[in-house]
């Protein structure tokens, strides 16, 4: 079987807390871009594809720290 080379940072316990937090930030982004927004003092401070984005990015970060598992 080849290696990837790559190498985790987090026990998989960590990674496991790391992907379910993502997927609560990816929810929200989700559920804030269904929203409209017609007042202007209502911005949002973080836009919901921010959110997405950056939750998407550690959802992966998360499963790759999850790697030692599947020995």
């Amino acid at each position: 079987m080849k290696s990837f080379n790559i190498d985790i940072i987090f026990p998989w316990e960590i990674g496991f807390i790391i992907v379910v937090c993502s997927l609560i930030l990816i929810i929200l982004g989700v559920l804030q871009s269904k929203k409209n927004v017609d007042d202007f003092d209502k911005i949002p401070i973080i836009k919901p594809t921010t959110k997405i984005f950056f939750g998407s990015f550690f959802c992966i970060f998360g499963l790759i720290q999850m790697l030692p598992l599947l020995k």
